[in-house]
């Protein structure tokens, strides 16, 4: 696709102080919503390191306008601190080797102990030797010989935590029912609580096939819509609002 001259001077222009940017780590996610370091310069396209509760990681800028809800400026899953250099961006790229062989290897070693237990991620950071991963199972799972196996592959300190089946979404990615990218994949950092009443408030069908997300939940957009709460509704004038005559 071709881009505009107004598209163009519009990404080479710094984002605003305070502003979300969409940050990709994976190029198989859309990308996930990070907050801007007062200082940082950064791009469209631009790689970028990345302060996230798991350590420094390389990613690359997106977009800057993000369809987020006010919480998630608390939410946001890391800050922006500056461009990336080209070592830290070839240590990205070696980082990422060391992330692949890892599920590689994790999957085929689980099926070997008979371990019934599907990886999900997993986040090697650039400034710590440690690897992060994540799994799916159904009950709890013994995974301390996985665990020795994995380190002792990768020569890296090795933590595995098990995760529900949202966050095994949030982790893989998709499209939802609307026919964009999961909502738990793009801006949310965390999950908010879903009900059945939602789903009646708004007058949707409660056929699970309709309000169930891919995860099979239900739909986290349903939280997003829903009314607020009666202390935090807008003031209405007394009577049924109509003007006195």
């Amino acid at each position: 696709m071709n881009e505009t001259p107004e598209l163009a001077q519009a990404q080479a222009l710094p984002p605003p102080a305070g502003l979300l940017l969409r940050v990709a780590f994976n190029g198989d996610l859309p990308g996930q919503a990070c907050a801007l370091a007062e200082g940082a310069e950064v791009g469209a396209g631009d790689w970028c390191v990345v302060a996230t509760p798991e350590g420094q990681r390389v990613g690359r800028v997106a977009r800057f306008v993000l369809p987020t809800l006010p919480a998630c400026r608390n939410r946001a899953a890391g800050t922006v601190l500056r461009r990336a250099t080209d070592g830290e961006v070839q240590r990205a790229e070696e980082m990422g080797r060391v992330e692949r062989d890892a599920l590689t290897y994790c999957r085929h070693r689980a099926a070997e102990l008979g371990l019934a237990l599907r990886p999900v991620s997993a986040v090697a950071p650039i400034d710590r030797s440690v690897l992060l991963m994540t799994f799916a199972a159904e009950g709890r799972v013994d995974f301390r010989p996985l665990l020795k196996d994995i380190g002792r592959r990768t020569r890296r300190r090795v933590t595995l935590r098990q995760v529900g089946v949202r966050d095994q979404a949030k982790g893989v990615g998709g499209w939802g029912p609307c026919g964009r990218t999961l909502c738990c994949s793009t801006f949310m950092a965390r999950f908010s609580s879903v009900t059945i009443r939602m789903a009646k408030a708004q007058n949707l069908s409660l056929s699970p096939s309709r309000i169930s997300g891919m995860c099979g939940r239900l739909l986290c957009c349903l939280a997003h819509e829903a009314a607020p709460p009666a202390d935090r509704a807008p003031a209405r004038p007394p009577g049924n609002g109509a003007p006195p005559g």
